[in-house]
């Protein structure tokens, strides 16, 4: 088998620099990219072998670049000898045997293409809702959600490619996912993503046909979400690692739950305590007695002093909203004495009774 001189495939010197093999590359990408010539077999193949030359090259360029900078390239001496530009091309030339024959024993044995690694991409982050009862969200609870989300293709891993498909470098960034952006007016310059190859520095030429070649399928997921005690309304519950998947073996984005929490009829919230307002007839305030008042659990009951008056508040410790697993917030409960609009016959003899014992009380001479 004859092997290839990939310097003359890419037409550069032996003595090419990196980003002169970069620029011969790209030249040729652009030129015999499948896209731009759809059908004709010779003009992929120009492609492919380009991309195969433009790989092995940069790595024995940067292999070359870092035995100089440890001072084990063959082209320099001790004690600071001066470099040997033939010794120097030669250790290349032994490198890229190596490399050929390595791959050329691999390729036989395993059958597979070499192909270039992508960079894998961090999924988005999703966002839904919950609406939950004011005493489920003040307690804690656990709620079933479903959500839609892209998932890692079952097909190709999540690769976006078929079986054996060959990769190439993109000659748009060249394999860097991003394009430096000079911006005009004297803004500041920036990096921004490939469009070519979405951010991954690879073209795929034989897409998965399950997931067209995004290595992403949609499904639908039911979870089981976790409210701790109190939680507002208003904020968000995060679950690492549950939103959309990555591109080529990127880490799955977050899903964000925005939790919204009902009113209650009589309790509401201040900070860990609870406080509501509970109507009492005059007659119970002035004897006292029993009455039952609205917890997060059951109602409880609460024994009300003689002459309770209006707008009076009773602590209930313990009765609050969760702090931590050994203490809780309290509920406060003041008194709003009710002054009734209508009498039966029998009421309104008994108050009139009342109202001449009182007149008696209070027209007393000192």
């Amino acid at each position: 088998m004859r092997k290839k001189d990939y310097y003359q495939i890419l037409g550069v010197s032996r003595n090419a620099t990196l980003d002169e093999i970069k620029k011969a590359y790209r030249k040729i990408a652009m030129r015999y990219h499948p896209d731009k010539n759809p059908g004709d077999k010779r003009a992929e193949e120009r492609f492919k072998e380009a991309s195969m030359a433009y790989q092995t090259l940069s790595e024995l360029r940067l292999q070359h670049i870092g035995d100089q900078a440890s001072g084990t390239d063959t082209g320099s001496q001790g004690g600071g000898g001066s470099r040997r530009s033939g010794d120097s091309d030669s250790k290349i030339n032994d490198l890229f045997d190596d490399l050929f024959r390595s791959g050329s024993q691999t390729k036989r044995k395993t059958k597979t293409r070499r192909t270039v690694k992508a960079k894998g991409i961090r999924g988005s982050n999703i966002r839904t809702g919950l609406t939950l009862p004011f005493t489920e969200a003040m307690l804690g609870t656990e709620r079933s959600i479903r959500i839609h989300r892209n998932e890692e293709c079952y097909s190709c891993d999540g690769t976006g490619m078929q079986k054996d498909s060959p990769q190439s470098t993109c000659p748009n960034c060249m394999g860097n996912s991003e394009i430096f952006n000079q911006l005009l007016r004297g803004d500041a310059a920036h990096n921004r993503l490939c469009e070519r190859c979405r951010g991954t520095g690879v073209l795929i030429h034989e897409p998965c046909q399950t997931c067209r070649g995004t290595g992403a399928t949609r499904k639908e997921r039911s979870l089981l979400v976790k409210m701790p005690p109190g939680i507002e309304s208003g904020k968000s519950l995060r679950l690492p690692g549950q939103g959309e998947c990555g591109l080529h073996g990127g880490p799955y984005g977050d899903l964000f739950v925005d939790v919204v929490v009902k009113s209650h009829p009589v309790l509401q919230r201040d900070g860990y305590d609870l406080r509501c307002q509970i109507p009492v007839g005059f007659a119970i305030a002035a004897l006292g007695g029993e009455i039952y008042v609205p917890t997060l659990t059951d109602p409880i009951a609460l024994n009300l002093p003689r002459g309770t008056q209006s707008n009076q508040t009773f602590r209930l410790i313990g009765r609050g909203i969760e702090k931590s697993e050994n203490e809780r917030g309290d509920l406060f409960v003041t008194m709003v004495i009710e002054i009734p609009t209508t009498l039966t016959k029998k009421q309104e003899q008994l108050l009139k009774k009342y109202v001449d014992l009182e007149k008696k009380t209070f027209s007393r001479k000192p």
